[in-house]
């Protein structure tokens, strides 16, 4: 990959071979991955992911999508890291926090998957975790509070589009006959609220253009 390429988090971008990880990145088996959305940048024999440009500073608001990661799940509310998105000539950044109150299912409601194309709106059971820490996920901002953002992720193409195995630590892949999180590696099956474009970073990164 390129220097000045638009990489989002779990994007491979190098090898050990070529480059040592450097400033938003982190290396796997010899694989230098972003860990932030971002632009490649790479000098001295090392690779980066540089998040931010000289460009019209925006804040985000109500009804726009994001990009963030989960930091923490205290079961009635999740917290979540947004991500600095840079579209056009404008650079939108996240002042606060965001959170996402999963809603409980309605009394007597039979379990859901939380799959994609069309299952997402459906009620999940709560013992199921919508998306968990480390997650990066896609979601809207349905009310900009005083002290945080708060968001959803129902519906598409909100969701998880990036999951590594709670048990391993391994990458996660979507399971299209199971309707289900797989790792790559250990084999363990994980649920999750998982958008359409989980393992799509071509098409993530055209929802932000």
């Amino acid at each position: 990959m390129s220097a000045e390429t638009l990489v989002v988090p779990g994007e491979k971008i190098a090898t050990e071979e070529e480059f040592h990880p450097g400033t938003n990145t982190y290396s796997e088996n010899g694989v230098i991955y972003a860990s932030t959305f971002g632009t490649v940048k790479s000098a001295e024999g090392a690779v980066s992911v540089q998040p931010g440009t000289k460009r019209e500073i925006k804040q985000f608001d109500k009804g726009m999508t994001i990009l963030g990661t989960v930091t923490d799940d205290m079961k009635s509310v999740i917290f979540v890291d947004i991500t600095t998105i840079n579209t056009g000539h404008k650079e939108f950044m996240a002042l606060k926090d965001g959170k996402i109150i999963p809603p409980r299912p309605p009394m007597g409601a039979g379990r859901a998957p939380m799959g994609r194309k069309g299952m997402d709106n459906k009620f999940y059971e709560a013992k199921e975790k919508m998306c968990g820490v480390g997650d990066t996920v896609i979601a809207k901002i349905l009310f900009n509070d005083k002290d945080s953002y708060t968001l959803g992720i129902l519906g598409e193409p909100f969701g998880v589009v990036y999951a590594k195995c709670s048990k391993c630590g391994e990458d996660m892949s979507w399971n299209d006959e199971r309707h289900i999180l797989v790792c790559n590696v250990c084999g363990s099956a994980e649920r999750r609220k998982v958008s359409v474009l989980y393992g799509q970073p071509e098409k993530i990164k055209e929802l932000f253009a």
